[in-house]
């Protein structure tokens, strides 16, 4: 298991996200999405937007600190088995 920490710059005394970040404020609540009919592209929504910042108070050392995460996506199209054409050999008699 690959642990992420988030370090207090003051101490060193570590966090996991999950212990600063709260799940839902974290990834947004979009609501009302209204998307192109004709490419999928986001027009607009209602809602709140992902909150990558968050302050938190260190329960070592007591100083304040920021933390700013950055989110990147990958997407990687699954291929189906049977996208592709392929030729079953027939047993030889």
């Amino acid at each position: 298991m690959k642990k992420t920490a988030i370090r207090c710059p003051n101490c060193g005394c570590e966090y996991l996200p999950g212990e600063i970040y709260i799940p839902n404020s974290f990834v947004g609540q979009p609501t009302n999405i209204v998307k192109s009919h004709s490419t999928g592209e986001v027009l607009g929504y209602d809602g709140d937007d992902m909150d990558l910042a968050e302050e938190y108070i260190c329960d070592k050392c007591g100083k304040t600190f920021t933390v700013e995460a950055t989110i990147t996506f990958k997407t990687i199209l699954k291929k189906d088995l049977f996208d592709d054409e392929f030729d079953v050999p027939s047993k030889k008699e």
